[in-house]
């Protein structure tokens, strides 16, 4: 049977895509930081109207996954405060997705194919520093070791770094070419949502994850 699944991800710049039986089928995105709640309402309805869904009630959708960040307040607000609206009217379930797995699902047959066998993603957390996490690569699928966290730059774990944090500093992260750009995306979000709901595990609640303060304590081991 056919399965549909609408995704958004505001942790960095705003995206929506629909996944169609493993397929993206339909993707909207913008290259900017500051207007998630401006364009996300119109990424939904163009990319439920290219998936051939009625954008008002759409019918056949299986569920919605959402990026839950980490990211700063306002842009994941935007996305997650909408899929559970839309959850609630569509009366379809809402699945959080850590925004960094969906980017690390992405890159890590990269990292294999490079002989990466543990890397680190890393975004934009503002204020000089970068949210981030540390996966193993088992055989170009990503598992999170430790993570995630907020932290200045310097104080990443050693590793080779996928991400726009990467761009940002490079004087203090060793960057993939390639990837020193990279912000989390839906379609990230979408295809490493419905892998793990295939493998029958557990994804995470509709709740925001900042990691401001002390919400996350960097393991002293994995320190410099």
């Amino acid at each position: 049977m056919s399965q549909i699944f609408l995704a958004l991800d505001t942790s960095a710049t705003a995206s929506a895509a629909i996944l169609r039986d493993e397929q993206i089928v339909a993707h909207r995105a913008t290259d900017s930081q500051r207007n998630h709640s401006e364009v996300l309402a119109g990424f939904i309805t163009r990319v439920l109207t290219d998936a051939g869904l009625d954008p008002t009630a759409p019918q056949g959708l299986d569920g919605l996954f959402v990026g839950v960040g980490p990211g700063p307040f306002t842009g994941l607000r935007a996305g997650i405060v909408t899929a559970q609206t839309l959850a609630h009217t569509w009366d379809i379930p809402a699945h959080g997705v850590l925004s960094l797995d969906g980017l690390a699902h992405r890159v890590a047959p990269e990292a294999l194919r490079s002989g990466v066998d543990e890397f680190i993603v890393a975004t934009d957390a503002r204020r000089k520093e970068v949210y981030w996490a540390h996966y193993d690569n088992i055989g170009g699928q990503p598992q999170r070791l430790h993570g995630p966290f907020v932290t200045a730059p310097s104080e990443v774990t050693e590793l080779p770094v996928y991400g726009a944090g990467a761009g940002l500093y490079p004087q203090h992260l060793y960057g993939m070419t390639n990837f020193t750009d990279a912000v989390p995306d839906a379609a990230d979000i979408a295809a490493y949502g419905a892998l793990v709901l295939r493998r029958g595990q557990a994804l995470l609640p509709v709740e925001p994850q900042y990691l401001r303060g002390h919400d996350a304590q960097i393991p002293k081991q994995l320190r410099k």
